[in-house]
């Protein structure tokens, strides 16, 4: 009934294992097909819904219910089977949230092969000194058995559970009654199952409130992860304010959906009913939406329905956007997302299907290839492949507390992104997105760079001599600051590195390869960096893949602490389609002249930003741009602000409309990320459009998205009947 598909690496030793397998012919006919007909791959994060993802949720469902899970499943789709198990983890911590003084978030964990374990706390602290505290990982059933009996736990995390013989079983199944008779939710990891698996007796005799899925269900050629349990489960993550609480960028993207939807469909034949629920959804995206909501996440529906299909993306190519209103009307629009910033050559490049997956061959290392060219682009020689911008984070995480055993203490600045499994969330310095989520690493130092004294507070925390890692986001995409961190800053950073031993490590994931003007945000301004983190531009626009990359003394002194850990952070994503992609993204940086072309961009976008009004009465407040990464603040000035947050939904909702239909560009709400391969008309546009909206006032600005939405009533009353005629 279960497989584990943990396989040797053709061009690594022995020892070496990856979880996946070379892509098929199956994987490379989805690209391409996706490709050729400009489907969307990835649009933005958390609110890109299309009928795969629709799909996949609703077949997942289907999936547990038959192995004898509830009648209904919510998922949440993620990248790895790691990345899967952090949000199960995070889920029963925010839904135990209010019996935290008696359980203190901790879970057990069944974990026979350590991996999980290994992960969480590298240098066997304990789960209270872990770098992701508060996992109690046992290999045994007696060891977990004695870890329940000292302590109550929120969850329970079963792993492995398919190497058990029926006596084994029973006893397991015992023991996880005796746990939930005292409030302990269930997860049952099941990354390994098999996609056309009949009916579970472990399923049957666990009854778990949670499950993981992995890499299985595409087949070990596609990166993913999902957590799914009853829609109750998800109380948490299900209001407005919490429903974007745990997010990732890659999830859901079409690749995977559609590797999923192949190997589940596999379960039913032609005539089954949920081949005709996935058809009706084909014929009407309210259904669509409606299976969305029920599967997947209600809130993100929520929000396409309010913006009337704003953000129902049907095209992508090169640095445009398709959307298709509810009313049925179409809009051709600048990208100003990308993505969240992916890629570096715009949707679909034909050379993604020439030179990648027409010419893909198994039998070529891409994986080290791709080493020796980041190692000549940055310095830094190891590489360690990822599945997406959090998993680099992580990895670049322990590779540093490996590398510094004996100096916990960790610095971040303020403002700071890094993802959101239970490590790269130290990394993520908003207060609101790590708070239900605890026990979190203690030992972390957060500074907000932008006071006067930050370059002082910093050089006191370092002279301690107690700081092992300073991590660096240098250009922040997501939050409220509106400067890149203050060159004086940087220069105690450095000069404290040779001084004190600490190790630098940054943050390229959003802004690499130009993105922010140089090849790489930290270049002219940290002259020696340890560690770093990339993924984004990476992708190419069509693949989830990153790398944490770090330096030959870093690497030396992890493999000292312990080689099997890094051993498995070296090889156990490795991708080699995934590494292909990104060696043609690097190669495209320097054959689109991404350098040049950047730079005049950056002097179209600069002067835009000059010329938006600084008034006291648009909806503009705050604005800055590094190369062509930038942010809006949103404003509402004056008596309006008893009624509307500039953070609020009104706000954000009518921000989005006035950029998409009146703007002709995909900005969402405060962001812009513009397309390094945008004409320069292109570019204009926006920013013509910024210094519009920075005159715009909110009264004005609530009229014009009024007016709109009465317009798209009007064009949905009249094509009603109009489609009910041409379908008789």
């Amino acid at each position: 009934m279960f497989q584990n598909h943990v396989q040797s690496h053709d061009a690594t030793p022995a020892t070496a294992t990856t979880l996946f397998r070379s892509a098929g012919r199956d994987t490379l006919a989805t690209l391409a097909d996706l490709i050729e007909q400009e489907h969307p791959i990835f649009a933005m994060p958390s609110w890109f819904v299309t009928a795969d993802s629709a799909h996949a949720g609703h077949l997942i469902s289907e999936f547990l219910r038959e192995l004898g899970g509830a009648a209904t499943h919510r998922c949440f789709f993620a990248n790895s089977r790691y990345e899967a198990l952090h949000g199960a983890v995070k889920l029963l911590r925010h839904g135990a949230s209010g019996s935290a003084a008696r359980h203190r978030g901790h879970v057990l964990v069944l974990d026979p092969d350590g991996t999980l374990t290994r992960r969480a706390d590298p240098l066997g602290d304990g789960p209270d000194r872990a770098l992701a505290p508060g996992l109690h990982g046992h290999p045994t059933l007696a060891a977990l058995r004695a870890a329940a009996a000292e302590a109550d736990h929120c969850g329970l995390v079963l792993r492995g559970t398919e190497r058990l013989d029926a006596e084994e079983l029973a006893d397991l199944a015992a023991f996880v009654e005796a746990v939930r008779g005292r409030g302990t939710r269930i997860v049952l990891d099941l990354s390994d199952v098999d996609p056309l698996a009949p009916p579970s007796d472990t399923v049957r005799a666990l009854r778990p409130d949670l499950f993981v899925l992995g890499e299985s269900l595409t087949g070990y050629e596609v990166p993913f992860g999902a957590f799914a349990g009853r829609p109750d489960l998800f109380a948490p993550w299900s209001t407005p304010s919490t429903g974007f609480l745990h997010s990732n960028t890659y999830g859901g993207n079409t690749v995977a959906m559609r590797a999923v939807k192949a190997r589940l469909l596999g379960r039913w034949d032609e005539r089954h009913p949920v081949r005709r629920v996935l058809a009706a959804s084909d014929r009407d995206w309210q259904r669509t939406l409606d299976l969305y909501a029920r599967h997947v996440n209600p809130m993100t529906v929520r929000m396409h329905r309010k913006l009337r299909g704003a953000l129902h993306v049907v095209r992508a190519k090169g640095s445009r956007l398709t959307v298709q209103l509810d009313s049925g009307r179409r809009l051709d629009l600048v990208d100003g997302l990308c993505g969240a910033g992916l890629g570096v050559n715009g949707h679909n490049p034909a050379d993604a299907l020439t030179d990648v997956v027409h010419a893909h061959d198994t039998g070529r290392d891409y994986v080290a290839e791709l080493q020796r060219v980041l190692a000549r682009d940055t310095g830094l020689p190891h590489a360690f492949p990822a599945v997406s911008g959090a998993s680099a984070v992580e990895s670049a995480m322990v590779l540093a507390r490996l590398a510094r055993p004996e100096r916990r203490r960790i610095v971040v600045f303020k403002h700071n992104y890094g993802g959101k499994t239970l490590v790269s969330l130290l990394a993520t310095a908003a207060e609101r997105t790590r708070a239900p989520f605890g026990p979190l690493y203690e030992d972390i130092r957060y500074i907000d760079p932008y006071t006067p004294h930050a370059a002082e507070e910093f050089r006191e925390e370092a002279a301690t001599g107690e700081v092992g890692l300073v991590w660096i986001e240098l250009v922040h995409g997501s939050s409220d600051s509106y400067a890149p961190i203050p060159s004086s800053l940087l220069d105690a950073v450095s000069e404290g590195r040779e001084r004190h031993g600490y190790l630098v490590g940054v943050d390229e994931v959003l802004t690499s390869y130009h993105r922010c003007g140089t090849r790489f945000a930290h270049q002219g301004r940290l002259p020696e960096v340890d560690l770093m983190s990339l993924s984004k531009a990476l992708s190419y626009g069509c693949f989830p893949t990153g790398a944490a990359l770090v330096s030959g003394a870093v690497h030396e002194a992890a493999r000292r602490t312990d080689p099997r850990l890094v051993e498995e952070l070296r090889t156990q994503h490795a991708h080699q389609l995934g590494a292909h992609f990104s060696l043609q993204a690097v190669a495209q940086v320097d054959a689109l002249r991404l350098e040049r072309r950047v730079a005049a961009l950056s002097a179209v976008v600069d002067e835009g930003i000059a010329a938006m009004d600084t008034g006291p009465a648009g909806v503009v407040g705050r604005r800055f741009a590094e190369g062509l990464l930038g942010r809006f603040e949103p404003r509402v000035p004056g008596p309006l602000r008893r009624f509307l947050q500039p953070e609020g939904e009104w706000m954000t909702f009518a921000l989005i409309l006035w950029w998409i239909t009146r703007a002709r560009a995909f900005v969402v709400y405060d962001v812009f990320l513009l397309p390094l391969v945008a004409t320069e008309d292109e570019i204009r546009q926006v920013m013509r459009a910024a210094r519009d909206l920075s005159r715009t006032s909110p009264y004005r600005l609530l009229a014009q998205v009024g007016l709109f939405h009465l317009g798209e009533r009007v064009r949905a009353f009249v094509r009603k009947p109009t489609t009910a005629r041409s379908t008789v």
